[in-house]
């Protein structure tokens, strides 16, 4: 039985000065009260109340036990009501990690208006391509793209991130625009350090999938020095639209196989649990998530199952979603 609710009990017995009242304010049995009260007795090794015909009086060990019970008490409401106040808190702490390309383009800038808005928010991001272990590394949420690396993370998948071959119109003047897949292998690309480099390069038409042989001359772990290489005209690269649309739309670049799509890579938001999931977690991911609806480059996840182990293969992962 919790000591707490023999407390409950045994309080209840005093301010109502009898077993029947305390009986009927807790909605239970005057016999399941007098048990309670003897069991709280037997624990403390002292006679807590004196019976009679007309009620109950406490002894002067229940007085004792009386005040110190409602203290307890009291101390086990505050608690409930502070931690309550942390989950539902705008102020303190909030920590995030997201991938470099995705972190600058979609997530900075809903930190941006998130500590605009609620100024005692204290937002931390980290902006790496290494998986961070959330537990251990004391993370609130974690975006990420593609791999959801091993964890005993859950995991929501929010969206899918639409890629392109993009390339310099000069550069393309100089080596030539590959009309099908095989032409890639005759011009330099520039690999991004988080793809596994392969050898090949997918992309899709009408519904069939080709794997296409590339050039790769070069690879970079900084998204922004991969578009610098791009302006330089050193070679086309695979990039996420989200990224590169304003450049595609004044001409600085131009997409590679236009008739042709890169499959898209699924992007997940990672907590430790869902107890741990705060208030000020619950509104950045209502923020991200009201965000890609009208995103131009991403494609929201739509219904399925989205409370998963991150620990799955993510074959697995994505077939149930």
């Amino acid at each position: 039985m919790d000591r707490l609710q023999l407390f409950q009990t045994f309080i209840a017995s005093i301010d109502k000065g009898s077993l029947s009242g305390a009986a009927k304010v807790l909605n239970i049995s005057q016999p399941a009260v007098s048990q309670q009260i003897t069991l709280l007795e037997s624990i403390l090794q002292k006679e807590l109340l004196f019976r009679t015909s007309r009620g109950v009086k406490p002894t002067e060990a229940g007085l004792v036990v009386y005040n110190n019970a409602q203290n307890i008490l009291e101390q086990v409401t505050k608690l409930h009501e502070e931690l309550k106040n942390l989950d539902e808190s705008l102020t303190g702490p909030l920590r995030i990690t997201a991938p470099l390309a995705i972190g600058q383009s979609l997530v900075a800038p809903i930190v941006f208006e998130l500590q605009s808005q609620y100024p005692e928010l204290d937002i931390s991001l980290k902006l790496s391509d290494q998986l961070a272990d959330l537990v251990k590394d004391g993370i609130d949420l974690a975006v990420r793209v593609g791999s959801l690396g091993k964890s005993d993370a859950m995991a929501r998948k929010i969206g899918d991130l639409e890629l392109m071959l993009a390339a310099t119109p000069d550069f393309l003047n100089r080596y030539g625009r590959p009309k099908q897949p095989e032409d890639l292998v005759k011009i330099p690309m520039i690999q991004y350090r988080d793809e596994k480099k392969v050898g090949k390069q997918i992309v899709q038409k009408d519904g069939r999938e080709y794997q296409a042989d590339i050039q790769s001359n070069y690879t970079f772990d900084n998204p922004d020095v991969i578009i610098n290489a791009l302006k330089r005209g050193i070679g086309y690269t695979k990039l996420p639209y989200l990224l590169i649309k304003d450049q595609l739309n004044d001409g600085t670049l131009e997409k590679v196989l236009p008739d042709y799509t890169v499959p898209p890579k699924p992007i997940y938001l990672l907590y430790p649990s869902r107890q741990s999931l705060t208030r000020r977690a619950e509104v950045f991911i209502d923020r991200i998530l009201s965000t890609i609806i009208n995103l131009d480059g991403i494609t929201p996840a739509r219904g399925g199952k989205w409370r998963i182990d991150a620990d799955q293969p993510s074959e697995k992962l994505l077939n149930i979603m």
